[in-house]
């Protein structure tokens, strides 16, 4: 009898993820893994992109987007890697109308966001406005289809 290996946990065990039995055949073990439907991982920031963060929305919010661009732009010279920026600020070059530097800055969040499903599906249907917005209907929609398929 041959003794199965065991395997760690993992957070997408906790999350609902299933393992099916393993199955021996001729000497191979198959073994099928379901992964956790949706998963979304909580932006971790430094305390000095959190206070950009919170001054860019305020600056949103009192309608100078320029301003707001130029905090998160700060921001990403502190964290370059951080999908959840490049999203924010293809986010407000969106609302500036700069419709196709704002999906060129969530292709770059989509390349960052890892694991992060939400993120992605966010940044889908972010570049589907964007590409509606200039006219490329066909792409808006693959680019919702996209979305759909992460959800």
């Amino acid at each position: 009898m041959t003794q199965r290996p065991s395997y760690p946990q993992s957070p997408e065990l906790e999350q609902g993820a299933v393992i099916a039995p393993a199955q021996e055949r001729g000497g191979i073990q198959i073994s099928a893994y379901e992964p956790a439907s949706r998963v979304s991982l909580v932006p971790m920031h430094s305390k000095a992109v959190e206070a950009l963060l919170k001054s860019a929305n305020q600056q949103a919010q009192n309608n100078d987007l320029d301003g707001a661009v130029g905090t998160i732009e700060r921001a990403l010279r502190i964290e370059p890697r951080n999908a959840h920026l490049w999203h924010r600020l293809a986010n407000l070059r969106l609302d500036q109308g700069k419709v196709m530097l704002a999906s060129d800055l969530a292709v770059k969040s989509l390349a960052l966001a890892g694991a992060d499903v939400e993120l992605k599906q966010k940044n889908w249907l972010l570049i589907a406005r964007a590409k509606r917005s200039a006219g490329d209907i066909t792409g808006a929609k693959v680019a919702e289809r996209k979305a759909r398929m992460l959800h």
